[in-house]
């Protein structure tokens, strides 16, 4: 067992030095190979009625496929999202710690739940609850948000507002995770402060986007802005509106993507592109919901004060 062991981790080293020798390129992942596997995951976790610890074991083999883009895993090699390889190879990663957690908290067993390990072996012989499902579908919300954040820890989020305008056709719930975290590294970004202000607000309300802003009020008074004195007298005004989502589930949120899709599809820009390429995975294997009637997208339509 143990030269077995050997062979398959220097198999998984070799790998790895073959993408560090390529400057890190992504050439292995490629989202239409993954079509039909992510419509199975997602139809049994999400579309049709069934245990509990049925749906976070597909969870754990959703987030196999994501932990696949994120290092840009070859898809004829066998990846176990806790191998100390793979795991290695994901903290190498800008915010790569970050990934760990997230990754692991979809995996691993707490005081508090049942994880995806556990609902995908036969150890664990009690019954799986809907708690430990909410728990998961948490968790596995933030290891989907990594994406995003990859993609801005190569393209500063704001830079580009046709990015900007598209990233805003996600559901609120991915904004708000993918915001705080780039928030937290990056807090001088008025864009991405103004952008985690109102998607704060349409995902939770104004008394907690109000209490974020008591919070930070410090911090947010020391930034000036033209308009108003600083940015925390401009975040008022945002919460002030008390707006709502025109979209809340990642079913709503698709229509309104797929109605907008094509001028993000076929932009001249490359950087563009790219990430309507990785809002077009993520919304891969996700029904319509056909009661949305969408809105043609102008820029910020849906954030106007």
């Amino acid at each position: 067992v143990g030269s077995e062991m050997c062979i398959r981790d220097s198999s998984l080293c070799s790998i790895i030095k073959e993408k560090i020798l390529r400057g890190g390129n992504m050439s292995n992942f490629r989202d239409e190979d993954y079509a039909y596997i992510l419509g199975d995951c997602l139809h049994d976790i999400f579309y049709v009625d069934s245990s509990y610890r049925g749906k976070i074991a597909q969870m754990r083999l959703l987030s196999e496929i994501i932990v696949r883009k994120l290092i840009d895993y070859n898809p004829d090699d066998q990846l176990t999202i806790g191998d100390k390889e793979v795991l290695k190879t994901v903290k190498a990663l800008t915010y790569g710690d970050h990934f760990k957690k997230c990754i692991l908290a979809v995996k691993n067993d707490t005081t508090d739940y049942y994880a995806a390990n556990s609902c995908s072996h036969s150890k664990v012989r009690s019954q799986i609850t809907q708690d430990d499902y909410n728990k998961i579908y948490e968790h596995l919300l933030d290891l989907i948000s990594c994406l995003f954040i990859q993609f801005f820890s190569k393209h500063t989020f704001g830079t580009n507002q046709k990015i900007v305008s598209c990233f805003s056709l996600l559901p609120p719930i991915i904004r708000y995770k993918v915001l705080s975290f780039l928030y937290a590294n990056d807090n001088h970004n008025i864009i991405l402060i103004d952008k985690l202000v109102l998607v704060t607000l349409k995902e939770f309300g104004k008394e907690k986007t109000t209490q974020w802003l008591e919070d930070n009020k410090a911090h947010l008074t020391s930034i000036p802005t033209d308009f108003y004195d600083n940015m925390y007298q401009y975040s008022l005004r945002t919460v002030a509106t008390n707006m709502k989502a025109a979209y809340q589930t990642m079913e709503e949120a698709k229509v309104f993507f797929n109605h907008n899709k094509k001028a993000f599809v076929e932009d001249t820009e490359e950087e563009v592109r790219d990430f309507a390429k990785l809002m077009e995975f993520f919304y891969t294997g996700r029904k319509l919901d056909t009661k949305i009637v969408p809105s043609e997208y102008v820029v910020s339509f849906h954030d106007k004060k």
